[in-house]
């Protein structure tokens, strides 16, 4: 939830447990990463890393 509300920007069109589906046409797979992979302040030393890739059609990993 915290890395949904960090990416207000982006066109949240789905999510599953841990997974976030979005529409975007300018952002890139590292850079929706990068933001899925911040610690929040709460979880201090938490190691958090995000895995993605881009498609033009939903389909599980």
């Amino acid at each position: 939830m915290e890395s949904m509300l960090r990416m207000e920007s982006m066109r949240i069109v789905a999510h599953v447990h841990d997974e976030v589906i979005i529409e975007v046409d300018e952002d890139s797979v590292e850079n929706v990463c990068r933001s899925m992979s911040k610690v929040p302040d709460w979880a201090e030393g938490l190691v958090l890393n995000a895995d993605g890739y881009e498609c033009s059609f939903y389909m599980k990993d």
